[in-house]
């Protein structure tokens, strides 16, 4: 269990190395584009590929093919699970359980907290309809948003997942101009309509379940700025001018600064005053090139598909009771058989460890010496599924294979 978990977070933290080149690659594009990458890297840590490998084993276990990459190294089994041998269940390690498992409490009881302040400001409002009768008008458009005052000290923010609120404090209209509160409220639109509360809801979970991993922290940051940024795209892109946009969020953080309610989907919130910035200039960023777009659906598909093969490979190895390599490195031809067109065949003996790697390799027979070495060396560096005991991976001495030099026709 323990190393299933370490392999996991590996395998995450490797997943946000790719998303952070990829969101840096598209930093001239819509800030949706890196939004969804980094929510992606952050539901990564639910989902471990270990899932996609199971889907994987079950289709490999009746037939799937022998995967042979000649081009891979050798460390493509380490690099995906570090650790193959199961970590026992000591004394640290079960500390280690109880501080993870307080932590989530702890973490989880103060969102909870945040969720109950919620549901009592909206209990305590009332409809804009009776109040604010210009802004009932302007959120009609959203037909089924909810939209209500508060005489609690709060910013202009979108409340609830299943059924949102957009809640405003009383008096907004007569601190910001017409232009203004349609500007800001554009910007709540926009949160309602990219369902970001549900969005930030799934990396809390994230956060309380893996609150230890400081990537998990780096990333809700990056979603909070590029959320913003992608709303304030949204109200340029709607007509709104830009100036009077941001003279609206600065005047909402001038009254509203010390709101007693922090909200996922509000106005304030990142890098205030690139947003400001950015805002002003009325920039409207450029659509995905089809080159870039291309490379996003690749890796989409790596992301999925690569699991499931290795997955399928295992299966197959387990199914058939069979020793099946993971990654077969291509021997070299010796250049004196090649420019002489020989051909041979070498058998070999070896140990499989533990872990998967090749050792102890001695030459069984062969129909040249010249074609031993190249093989010896080549076996070395392949990588086989672990062999196992009940579940524990374990040595397996003996196995043979046999390596065949042939000239293509």
């Amino acid at each position: 269990m323990l190393t299933a978990i370490v392999n996991h977070l590996w395998q995450s933290t490797l997943a946000v190395a790719v998303i952070a080149a990829l969101a840096a690659m598209l930093r001239n594009h819509g800030a949706h584009v890196r939004y969804w990458l980094w929510w992606l890297a952050s539901v990564k840590f639910l989902v471990p590929f270990a899932v996609l490998a199971l889907l994987g084993s079950k289709l490999g276990g009746a037939r799937a093919p022998l995967f042979d990459v000649s081009a891979l190294p050798a460390t493509l089994g380490v690099l995906a699970e570090p650790m193959r041998r199961a970590a026992p269940w000591t004394p640290l390690a079960i500390t280690l359980v109880v501080i993870w498992a307080v932590g989530m409490l702890a973490i989880a009881s103060s969102w909870m907290a945040r969720a109950r302040k919620a549901r009592a400001l909206v209990r305590a409002s009332v409809p804009c309809t009776t109040v604010l009768p210009a802004i009932a008008r302007a959120v009609d458009a959203a037909a089924t948003l909810d939209a209500r005052t508060s005489p609690a000290l709060v910013e202009p923010s979108l409340v609830g997942i299943a059924r949102p609120v957009l809640l405003l404090p009383r008096g907004i209209a007569e601190r910001l101009t017409a232009a203004q509160l349609d500007a800001v409220i554009a910007h709540e639109l926009a949160h309602w309509r990219r369902r970001d509360n549900l969005t930030a809801a799934l990396h809390m979970l994230v956060e309380a379940v893996v609150w230890f991993h400081p990537l998990v922290w780096w990333i809700g940051a990056r979603l909070v700025e590029e959320r913003e940024r992608a709303c304030d795209e949204a109200v340029v892109r709607a007509g709104h001018d830009g100036r009077t946009y941001a003279e609206g969020i600065l005047n909402v953080c001038e009254h509203y600064v010390a709101s007693t309610l922090k909200c996922a989907a509000g106005v304030s919130g990142a890098d205030l005053k690139r947003r400001v910035v950015e805002i002003g200039r009325n920039r409207v960023m450029s659509d995905l090139p089809i080159v870039k777009k291309v490379l996003l659906g690749t890796f989409a598909c790596a992301a999925v598909i690569v699991p499931i093969v290795l997955g399928a490979i295992s299966g197959h190895a387990m199914a058939q009771n069979d020793i099946v390599p993971i990654v077969r490195i291509a021997p070299i031809y010796p250049p004196d058989a090649l420019a002489a067109h020989r051909e041979g065949d070498v058998m070999l003996s070896f140990t499989i460890s533990a872990n998967g790697t090749t050792r102890d390799v001695t030459i069984v027979s062969s129909s040249s010496p010249e074609f031993e070495a190249p093989a010896m060396e080549a076996l070395l560096k392949w990588r086989y599924v672990p062999p196992t005991d009940n579940g524990t991976p374990v040595e397996r001495p003996g196995v043979q294979t046999m390596i065949r030099f042939r000239l293509q026709q």
